[in-house]
Parts: structure tokens; C-alpha cells; sequence
């Protein structure tokens, strides 16, 4: 895993933004083409960020959903300690090739 601080250089300007698609970076362990999603917050916000990015990848017309999805913590909770609000966390789901 990349430092907290690279994942919130690379990450931020993403957070909580649109859906993208394409290939993780191998770093995540993360195979072939996805949805994927960066949430930024806490984890007790996580099912509120779950629901809404499955909401949005199955409105996706360019996109069609294949196998249980997952997600990347980018940072370790401890780096976050007190401030958990700006933790990073990748929601994905594989799409059909």
C-alpha cells in the first residue's frame, strides 16, 4: 500500500466524485476492468457511500455489472485517528468484458 499522505495527493481531487471505469492500479490487487468510486469519510458513513455508488453504476449504460464488488481502504484508520471524516476508500465492481 502507497503512504496515506500519496493516496490523498492521487486520490482527493476524485473523492466523492463521479464514477470512473477502468483498471486499478496492481498496488490495490484489484484485476481487469471495474467501476470504482473514491469515498472519502468516515466508516461509519460507508453503507451510505456503498448504496449510493451501486445506485449509480447500475444506471450506467456504459457499464454492466459483473460479480460481488469490493473496496480498497487507502489509508490505515490510524493515520486518521481523531479525523476520520477524510479517510479514503476505493468502492469498486467488476464489469463484463
Amino acid at each position: 500500500m502507497r503512504s496515506c499522505e500519496q493516496a490523498h495527493k492521487e486520490y482527493n481531487k476524485q473523492a466523492n466524485k463521479e464514477i470512473q471505469i477502468g483498471s486499478l492500479p496492481s498496488w490495490m490487487h484489484v484485476n481487469g476492468r471495474v467501476a470504482w468510486h473514491v469515498f472519502q469519510g468516515p466508516y461509519s458513513e460507508l453503507p451510505k457511500g456503498w448504496n449510493e455508488f451501486m445506485k449509480k453504476a447500475r444506471k450506467m449504460s456504459s457499464a454492466k455489472l459483473s460479480g460481488p464488488p469490493g473496496d480498497v481502504y487507502l489509508c490505515d484508520p490510524t493515520e486518521h485517528s481523531g479525523d476520520e471524516k477524510n479517510m479514503l476508500t476505493i468502492l469498486w465492481a467488476p464489469l463484463k468484458a
